[in-house]
């Protein structure tokens, strides 16, 4: 038995020394090269070489990206009228005397319009008490008016009155192509003190859910670039200089851990055209009453999957002529899926419909009370 141990251990021992005298001799020896294979090699890394990227081609890519977006971009600053109180020299009590205009916040923003159309974080305009001020890039300020905000989404259109075109940001055509691990740059008004402050760092994860101000909001870029208080409403952008997405929250405690909202060219435009329609930003709308399915709803109801969004089997639980009634969707039912992606408790079916456009059609997988599985499309209203 020993020796049967014995001999498979000479030959391993055998091969890992091989292997470092072979590793040895090939670094550490001069070793003749083929004349004719040598130029060959020579091509072959003086071409890898040539098409790496260097430090310097990054840095200088980044450098006029700033250059060029910079211009674009603008601080917000928030004022409010606060009350004076003159206190007796005892300190008994106090009086009101007056009041005055003092900044008690800020944000950032970008052009989308060359008319002076700007869009930031809602809840950076979100008192209607406040007066907003913007100052570009030049140092120049401008009194704005909150246009419209986004009833869920963090969004929200400002317009100052320009004598000439302001300079506007392209955006991203679509999400998708973003990738974790790309780069991204970051400017804003950090801490509403240092105006246009960049920053860069990589795309950290997508689709992520988070609660703010008493609102969930998801579908979610996550990001180690540094976004600080007040760079709220600020893009980050590509390599290429387009929006991917609209800074919006930091994590508190937490190092690098950012988020951002999506914003392509055809949320932006529908944004600015329902504004110019309506006087708002309409949403989205399915159409019906559901439960998020789990394994213990699925116990429950006796469900034929732990996943999924299960429609009400109630009264009103699918509106009249809404986009649900008109797919054909039924109390009972169970949407599996949204555009071949799966709903779950991680990504419900309430973050695919707050991240889609009125008009648009999505493609839902369902799980019928019988059993049968069924594809239909459904497009979107809107309220």
């Amino acid at each position: 038995m020993k020796q049967k141990i014995l001999i498979p251990c000479v030959i391993l021992c055998s091969l890992i020394s091989g292997g470092m005298w072979a590793y040895l001799f090939i670094t550490f020896v001069p070793q003749k090269t083929d004349p004719v294979v040598e130029p060959v090699i020579q091509e072959v890394i003086e071409r890898v070489v040539e098409k790496a990227p260097s430090m310097q081609t990054l840095e200088d890519t980044i450098v006029t990206k700033v250059q060029d977006i910079a211009p674009s971009v603008v601080s917000i600053i928030i004022k409010k009228d606060l009350v004076i109180y003159r206190s007796d020299p005892w300190g008994f009590f106090q009086e009101p005397v007056g009041s005055v205009k003092r900044q008690v916040g800020g944000g950032t923003g970008f052009f989308v319009r060359k008319d002076g159309t700007i869009i930031t974080n809602k809840h950076v305009v979100s008192d209607k008490d406040a007066l907003y001020t913007v100052i570009t890039n030049s140092w120049v300020e401008y009194d704005a008016t909150v246009i419209a905000t986004d009833p869920l989404s963090d969004l929200a259109i400002i317009k100052i009155d320009l004598e000439k075109p302001a300079p506007i940001l392209e955006l991203v055509e679509s999400t998708d192509t973003i990738h974790v691990g790309q780069f991204a740059i970051a400017i804003g008004n950090a801490l509403s003190e240092f105006q246009n402050s960049v920053s860069l760092g990589i795309v950290s994860g997508k689709e992520r859910s988070i609660e703010t101000s008493g609102e969930k909001i998801s579908g979610l870029l996550q990001t180690d670039t540094a976004i600080n208080p007040w760079n709220s409403g600020g893009p980050l952008v590509n390599l290429d200089g387009e929006v991917m997405w609209i800074n919006t929250a930091i994590i508190n405690g937490s190092e690098w851990i950012g988020f951002a909202i999506a914003l392509t060219k055809e949320k932006i435009n529908y944004m600015l055209e329902s504004i110019n329609t309506s006087g708002k930003i309409k949403r989205p709308f399915i159409g019906i009453s559901y439960i998020p399915v789990s394994p213990a709803v699925q116990e429950k109801l006796w469900l034929g999957v732990d996943y999924g969004a299960y429609v009400i089997d109630e009264p009103g639980s699918i509106i009249e002529w809404s986009s649900a009634q008109k797919s054909g969707i039924e109390p009972w039912d169970i949407i599996l899926e949204i555009n071949t992606q799966t709903i779950t408790l991680k990504q419900e079916l309430w973050s695919f419909i707050q991240n889609s456009i009125p008009g648009e059609v999505l493609t839902l997988k369902l799980l019928k009370k019988s059993g049968e599985k069924k594809v239909v499309k459904l497009e979107l209203g809107e309220y």
